[in-house]
């Protein structure tokens, strides 16, 4: 049975994704900071820092993270979707999202390939990192409900025999 979750869970999750993107902001502006200063919005303080406003864009990016994330994981809107096409549904749903957050906030050139394809690329490779840690943590979990499980029957079995 999962707990519900109150506002200052989602808020929680929206600081850590947050937290999370401006870290590689961080790293990215370090690196390329320089070289992407007239290139993209994101880096017009090239490799010295990251704006306000794009600070906010990202927090922004966050919370519509979140709220796709609560619209297709909890039972809110899709009731008796299985979970691969939540997940499809998702990763298409937050394509879209950032999709717009490049095309509105000038993030990068939208009529050039190779901006597009780093953006795929690191898009792919932080979900399937996200999608593995999801599933080493509910075999984690899994494996402590088993072991209570155990712990609990072999309790209820000594009960048992010291009651005979």
């Amino acid at each position: 049975m999962e707990e519900r979750k109150t506002v200052f869970d989602y808020m929680g999750q929206i600081l850590m994704i947050f937290g999370f993107t401006i870290l590689m902001l961080l790293v990215f502006s370090l690196l390329f900071g320089e070289s992407a200063k007239g290139y993209s919005d994101l880096f017009s303080f090239g490799k010295e820092g990251i704006g306000v406003d794009t600070m906010i864009q990202f927090l922004l990016a966050s919370i519509a993270t979140v709220t796709l994330r609560m619209l297709f994981f909890t039972d809110m809107l899709f009731k008796n979707m299985r979970l691969l096409p939540r997940t499809a549904g998702m990763v298409f749903s937050e394509l879209i999202v950032i999709s717009i957050f490049v095309w509105l906030f000038n993030w990068f050139p939208v009529d050039e390939a190779l901006p597009w394809f780093m953006f795929f690329s690191s898009f792919g490779i932080c979900f399937v990192v996200s999608l593995l840690v999801t599933v080493l943590q509910e075999r984690i979990e899994n494996k402590r409900m088993e072991d209570a499980l155990e712990s609990m029957k072999k309790k209820m079995t000594e009960t048992e025999r010291s009651m005979d």
